[in-house]
């Protein structure tokens, strides 16, 4: 198979260098990086370009509308990447990237390191054994306080490599999508305006920043950011502010789910498990696609599943149909 040709749409600096080092060493042909405040649409498509590689910055994310062509064109693989991520990955994380970038602009989901030749001997098998036993002795899923309306929503749980995934789960949806749902995306401070615009270019879905005594409304993507969680009243699941992590108490969980992407904290496995014994749809990110599998690795051990995020889309819309 021949080598993909690839543009690198970045602002010159360590970030952009060493992006276009990743691409290369994926293998691809680096066709062209471009500077996003001066380049076109017609610049990109003039190299004949199979798959563009974003790397957002503020700048950057202030000139992507003049490429919108481009990000929802079918025939472009379009890859998102950070910008202060990219410019100070080094040694075992550069690697890893360069793994997951391979597995995206190749086509396939082989994003791991080879494994140990080992086989799974006493210690492994206490292991196991101990984790059962840990699921085993969770606790009784807390009750939310009655409700009139019983509409749950999904919610996803991302971090590191979280926002290119969370992308590509929001593309497979319909925009009559008939539940809410609700990104927590770990970011640092005031990002949230950026994370809701760049998921509006991916999405027909209305994408928004969650706000305090927030309705939430079906066919809606609510980003949420730092002290808010989803309460229950007498309307239906509500945001409000709180103190520490969400624990999503106000969803049902019987018409709910919970998606862990790449990313996501350990801390969130417990809560997928628990809303797992109360009825809700629970799956990792199939952890040979993700940057960061820790969350699904965890859940998988506990006796949870994973799926990719194509058929994490298919079954969110088997579960709900328009």
């Amino acid at each position: 198979m021949s080598a993909r040709r690839v543009v690198v749409l970045a602002r010159a600096g360590s970030a952009r260098e060493r992006t276009e080092q990743a691409v290369r060493a994926t293998g691809a042909e680096l066709v062209a990086s471009l500077d996003p405040v001066e380049a076109t649409e017609e610049d990109v498509r003039a190299r004949g370009a199979e798959a563009l590689l974003v790397v957002l910055d503020a700048v950057t994310e202030a000139a992507l509308e003049r490429f919108d062509p481009l990000l929802t064109d079918p025939g472009l693989l379009v890859v998102f990447d950070e910008a202060e991520l990219a410019g100070r990955r080094e040694g075992w994380e550069a690697a890893r990237w360069v793994r997951h970038l391979a597995a995206k602009l190749q086509g396939h989901d082989d994003v791991l390191p080879p494994p140990p030749a080992q086989k799974a001997g006493p210690d492994f098998i206490d292991e196991m054994q101990a984790l059962a036993a840990q699921v085993a002795a969770l606790p009784p899923v807390p009750q939310a306080a009655p409700a009139v309306r019983k509409t749950g929503a999904v919610v996803i749980l991302a971090g590191i490599g979280g926002p290119d995934a969370a992308r590509q789960l929001l593309a497979g949806l319909p925009g009559d999508f008939p539940r809410p749902l609700v990104l927590r995306q770990a970011l640092g401070g005031g990002q949230s305006d950026k994370l809701v615009r760049q998921m509006q270019r991916a999405t027909p879905l209305q994408v928004e920043l969650a706000q305090s005594q927030q309705h939430l409304q079906a066919g809606h993507v609510y980003v949420l950011p730092d002290g808010l969680d989803v309460v229950a009243d007498a309307d239906g699941p509500v945001f409000a502010a709180v103190e520490g992590a969400p624990t999503f108490a106000g969803l049902p969980a019987g018409d709910s789910a919970l998606l862990l992407l790449s990313g996501a904290g350990l801390e969130a496995v417990d809560l997928a498990l628990a809303m797992r014994l109360g009825g809700a749809l629970v799956y990792g990110q199939a952890p040979e696609t993700c940057f960061d599998p820790s969350a699904s690795d965890a859940l998988i051990a506990r006796g949870g599943d994973s799926r990719s995020l194509a058929e994490m889309a298919r079954e969110l819309v088997q579960r709900w149909p328009a």
